[in-house]
């Protein structure tokens, strides 16, 4: 299965990025913030989960520069193109975090956004960045532990260890210290991460016995996710003592979600809207906050976050039609989706040998 060409697995995209986008444009959906990160960290554990396992089932190994090149050249134009016309807006509002801009944007470059603020630093428009910080740690630190893993474990064993971990990253959620840490830091947050990575593992080997995965309706998750996130809508801050459990209910409702998107069909879900906000999720997510943080049309207010919102999707729009769109099709010419020579040799060796 392609998950790229799954439309449903699109619609979960954007309803991530529209739970986030909603809850910063002033509207009641206090929680669509948590609930959408936490959404988009279950879809990306399982898809980068599934890509390594079908790469693995079929040459044996994984290419660990071809994975990290197919990262970069997915994630790094539409983020550049964020950090070089940022500064334009924040110049052209005379906003005085300007001074501060190159820290930021360099935290933001390296992707340690969240362990810079964490240290105190404020990173101004582009605080929102942290979740792509965790995200891409993911990306560099999992490849290396899935090959690990998958040298010495089975696929099965490798679900419960993976289990039992997202359980340990959970207790850590629960104890810790300061609030900051506890919304933003990398280890509280692979709860979700490694639950996606589970889910991955328990459909690979479902599907390596023959077996046919009961189907589930998207629609469902995806209505009790929207109604969930819309509450409670008010007062409630990171310390409050319902965030911890209720980021639990939104990393198992995106199993759920993800799920169901994997073994159903929606036409909610699945349907243009959901998708077109899914395709340009990555940029809207980019630009969004940086247009509602800046000093743009004055000052906060749900009519002004609306209009720069409105104004962010035709930003991501163009930015995937005119920037991302046609870098990923460097992937052919840089032969990133080719196999490494040892993949090669390791096909060439399973050929050979006769079959009982």
């Amino acid at each position: 299965m392609q998950h790229s060409r799954n439309r449903d697995l699109d619609g979960v995209r954007g309803l991530a990025v529209l739970l986030v986008v909603a809850a910063h444009s002033g509207l009641p959906v206090r929680w669509g913030g948590l609930s959408g990160v936490t959404l988009f960290f279950v879809l990306s554990g399982y898809l980068i989960t599934s890509l390594l396992i079908r790469e693995w089932e079929r040459w044996g190994s994984i290419s660990l520069w071809r994975f990290w090149g197919r990262r970069a050249l997915r994630l790094l134009p539409a983020l550049v193109l964020l950090l070089v016309l940022a500064p334009v807006v924040l110049w052209a509002t005379g906003d005085n975090r300007l001074s501060s801009y190159p820290t930021a944007a360099l935290a933001s470059l390296f992707y340690v956004g969240n362990w810079v603020r964490i240290a105190g630093t404020d990173l101004g428009v582009l605080n929102h960045l942290w979740s792509l910080s965790v995200e891409e740690q993911f990306y560099v630190v999992w490849p290396a532990i899935f090959i690990a893993l998958m040298t010495w474990l089975r696929s099965r064993a490798l679900a419960v260890a993976l289990s039992l971990a997202a359980l340990a990253t959970f207790y850590s959620v629960w104890t810790q210290g300061t609030a900051l840490r506890l919304d933003i830091s990398t280890e509280t947050n692979a709860f979700a991460l490694l639950l996606g990575v589970s889910l991955a593992f328990a459909l690979s080997g479902v599907r390596s016995r023959g077996w046919e995965l009961p189907t589930a309706d998207p629609l469902v998750p995806f209505v009790v996710m929207v109604a969930v996130s819309a509450f409670p809508s008010h007062g409630l801050a990171v310390d409050h003592p319902l965030f911890r459990p209720l980021g639990a209910v939104y990393a198992v409702l995106g199993v759920w979600l993800v799920y169901a998107a994997v073994s159903g069909h929606s036409r909610v879900v699945g349907s243009r809207v959901m998708v077109f906000f899914g395709t340009i999720s990555y940029a809207l997510y980019l630009w969004h906050q940086t247009f509602i943080n800046s000093h743009l049309l004055g000052e906060h207010s749900t009519p002004r976050n609306l209009v720069l919102i409105a104004v962010a999707i035709l930003v991501s729009w163009l930015s995937w039609v005119l920037v991302e769109r046609p870098v990923s099709r460097l992937r052919g010419r840089l032969r990133l989706d080719q196999p490494s020579r040892r993949q090669v040799e390791f096909a060439e060796q399973q050929a050979a040998q006769p079959v009982s």
